[in-house]
């Protein structure tokens, strides 16, 4: 069986953590980037990560380029299911028609740029297709990837107190952490008073971190969660 580079890996855990620019004026931020589904693919992102520079923040563009998955920005490409939505919450937020080809056109041309305005950042740094996926064990002697549920405590732990001084640091204009069922983790992040609200029959959380909006919202796939929900946290975020 093959085994990672675990120097090369713990270093990727270390120093990866999305896609975009810091100084960017909008962040989504998620639990862990999806994909990884083989040990090919997970070796070609950190093989491909070392030789770009090791990046912190990745252009999404260019580095999926070079991993070979590139169905999301070619021509007619098909609307990436998590993007999707959140590239719908930041065009309802700036009052730009939230029509399907404007948001494909988004997701091609500028989600996740390095010169753009979208940051994308990963609590987890590795990528998983599913949370009960879990192959870095098999193919890794890492004692932190002996399990799921140690890597997510030892890790997130490690990288709350990053993302928190990233955020007060550039003050973006919103920062939006999906996923409900972290809610515990984003609390620890911004450490503020939230204030729940219901939108669409579904909770999302709202407040501010000095200049920052903060919102807390549903997964884009999560079960259950409707297209208006996404506009309706664009449009809430304009008023908070």
């Amino acid at each position: 069986m093959e085994n990672f580079d675990d120097k090369l890996l713990a270093e990727y855990m270390d120093g990866f953590w999305g896609y975009g620019a810091e100084n960017a004026e909008y962040w989504f931020v998620g639990m862990e980037e999806g994909g990884g589904d083989s040990f090919d693919e997970i070796n070609r992102r950190i093989y491909h990560w070392e030789k770009r520079g090791r990046n912190a923040l990745e252009d999404i563009y260019g580095y999926h380029v070079d991993i070979n998955i590139t169905k999301w920005f070619q021509n007619k490409a098909p609307l990436q299911p998590t993007w999707n939505w959140l590239i719908r919450v930041l065009l309802s937020f700036k009052g730009v028609i939230h029509e399907k080809e404007n948001v494909r056109t988004y997701q091609i041309e500028q989600l996740g740029r390095s010169n753009g305005e979208v940051c994308l950042l990963e609590l987890l740094p590795l990528p998983s297709p599913t949370t009960s996926h879990w192959l870095y064990n098999e193919h890794s002697n890492i004692p932190v990837l002996k399990s799921r549920e140690i890597y997510t405590q030892k890790i997130g732990v490690k990288r709350v107190g990053k993302i928190t001084q990233l955020i007060i640091k550039h003050q973006p204009k919103f920062v939006m952490f999906y996923g409900i069922g972290y809610l515990d983790w984003w609390r620890r992040i911004v450490n503020i008073k939230l204030t729940p609200k219901t939108l669409q029959n579904k909770s999302a959380y709202f407040g501010r971190l000095d200049n920052t909006v903060i919102v807390i919202s549903q997964h884009p796939v999560a079960t259950g969660v409707s297209l208006d929900y996404f506009h309706e946290i664009g449009k809430t975020l304009i008023e908070i």
